[in-house]
C-alpha cells in the first residue's frame, strides 16, 4: 500500500512521448508529478490483490470479501485520479494529495483487518510501512494525524468485530496486536521525527553551502568596492569575445578610462571620499553601458569596459553618455566643492590585432587624452579626440 516513487518533477514532456502517454499522465508540472505519485502506488495495491485472489483460491477468503475490499480500492484510486489528472488540485499547497493518500492506505489496511481474519497478523508491518515510506511527504502534524488515526481505527476495527462476533474474534491476539501497534507506531513517529529534522538540517546546511559557494564565486569575479568584474575575469571576458570575433566577424571596443587627478581627490577629501568617487563612478558606468557589454576596475582608478559589438563611432557615443552622466552627478554630497572627470582612449579590436595590442593601443590612446588636457575621450585608430562633447 505505500508509496515507493521519488519525488518528480518535469517541468517539460520527454522528447518523443507518445500522446498515449501524455494523456494518462497530464500536462507536465502538478498535475503530472502527483499522477505520477499515484500511478507508483499501482504495483503494492496489484500485490495486495493479488494476495487476496491467493486467498480466495485456498479458501482463507471468502468471494464477496474479496470484491467488497478490491470495490473500495478501485474506488479510491480511481478517485484520487480523477481529481488529480484534471487539475483540479494542481495550486493546492500539497498537490500530490500525500496525506489523503496515506489515509486512504491506512483505511484500507483496517478494512482488511475487519473483513479478512487471516490478514490481521500483517496490519501492523502494513501500516509501518506506509508510515515509513510516506513519512518524508507529509507534514509534523499530518504524521501525527497518520500515526495516531491508524491506531484509533485499528482499535475501533478490534471492536467493532468482537462486537458484531465474540466467539469469532480472538480478543487477546488482537489485543496483544494493538499494543504491539500501540507502542510500535509512536516509536516510528520519533525516529522518523528526528530522522526529518536531521534530513531537513542536511538540507540547511547543502543550501547554506550553496548560498557561500555563490559568495565566493562573486567575489572571485568582483572588486569589493565597486562591485565591478575584477582584472582576472575581465581578461577572461575579453579572450571570449576574441573568440566570438574569430566566429562572426563583428567588431567591438575595448576603451580603458581613468577618472582625472584622483589623487588631489584622495589627498584633498580624504580615502573613505576617494572610494565614494570610485563607487559613485561604477554605478555611473554600469547604468550606462548595454547589458551586453561589460566594466571592470582594471586597477585603483583605471576601469575598462568591453563594448561588445560596438565599432568605434558607437563605443564613442557610449563614453559620452557616461560623460555627460558623470558631469550631471552631484559631487559635492561627499565633499564641497567635488568635481569629477575622467580621460578614455577606446581602441577597435580587429582580427589583424591580438587583444594585448588592442589593450596597448587603447592605454595610448589613454595617455594621449590625458597630455591633450584630460577630461576627453580619444580614438587609437584616427587620433580624433572628442573634448566636452565636442571634436578637437
Amino acid at each position: 500500500m505505500a508509496d515507493l516513487t521519488p519525488s518528480f518533477s518535469q517541468p517539460h514532456p520527454a522528447k518523443g512521448e507518445s500522446a498515449l502517454v501524455r494523456a494518462v499522465l497530464g500536462p507536465a508540472g502538478a498535475v503530472r508529478q502527483g499522477v505520477k505519485r499515484l500511478l507508483w502506488m499501482l504495483p503494492a495495491y496489484a500485490f495486495a490483490m493479488t494476495l487476496m485472489v491467493c486467498g480466495v483460491v485456498f479458501q482463507r477468503v471468502q468471494v464477496w470479501q474479496a470484491w467488497a475490499l478490491a470495490g473500495y480500492v478501485l474506488c479510491g484510486l480511481s478517485g484520487f485520479y480523477a481529481v488529480l489528472r484534471t487539475g483540479l488540485v494542481a495550486h493546492h499547497p500539497e498537490p500530490t494529495l500525500a496525506f489523503p493518500q496515506v489515509l486512504f492506505s491506512l483505511t484500507t489496511v483496517c478494512l482488511s483487518y475487519a473483513m479478512i481474519e487471516s490478514s490481521r497478523g500483517l496490519a501492523l508491518e502494513w501500516m509501518c510501512l506506509i508510515l515509513v515510506f510516506d513519512m518524508r511527504r507529509l507534514t509534523g502534524r499530518q504524521a501525527q494525524l497518520a500515526t495516531f488515526g491508524g491506531l484509533g481505527l485499528l482499535v475501533t476495527m478490534l471492536l467493532f468485530t468482537w462486537r458484531l462476533n465474540p466467539p469469532a474474534a480472538d480478543l487477546n491476539a488482537a489485543l496483544v496486536t494493538i499494543a504491539t501497534v500501540g507502542l510500535t507506531m509512536p516509536t516510528l513517529l520519533i525516529v522518523t521525527k528526528v530522522g526529518r529534522r536531521l534530513h531537513q538540517r542536511r538540507l540547511d546546511q547543502r543550501a547554506a553551502m550553496a548560498t557561500a559557494f555563490e559568495q565566493f564565486n562573486a567575489l572571485s569575479i568582483r572588486d569589493g568596492l565597486t562591485q565591478l568584474f575584477n582584472r582576472r575575469h575581465m581578461m577572461s571576458l575579453l579572450e571570449d569575445e576574441v573568440r566570438r570575433q574569430q566566429r562572426s566577424r563583428r567588431a567591438f571596443c575595448v576603451a580603458i578610462l581613468d577618472i582625472d587627478f584622483f589623487k588631489r581627490v584622495n589627498d584633498q577629501h580624504g580615502h573613505a571620499v576617494g572610494d565614494a568617487v570610485l563607487h559613485d563612478f561604477a554605478t555611473l558606468a554600469r547604468g550606462t553601458f548595454s547589458g551586453s557589454d561589460a566594466v571592470a576596475r582594471w586597477g585603483g582608478e583605471e576601469f575598462l569596459v568591453l563594448m561588445s559589438e560596438a565599432d568605434q563611432g558607437q563605443a564613442l557615443e557610449m563614453l559620452e553618455r557616461l560623460r555627460q552622466a558623470v558631469r550631471q552627478h552631484d559631487w559635492t554630497v561627499h565633499g564641497p566643492g567635488l568635481a569629477v572627470t575622467f580621460s578614455a582612449g577606446v581602441r577597435e579590436h580587429t582580427t589583424d590585432d591580438t587583444l594585448a595590442q588592442s589593450l596597448e593601443h587603447a592605454d595610448a590612446a589613454l595617455y594621449k587624452a590625458k597630455a591633450q588636457g584630460r577630461d576627453r575621450t580619444i580614438a587609437s585608430t584616427t587620433a580624433a579626440a572628442v573634448l566636452s562633447g565636442q571634436a578637437t
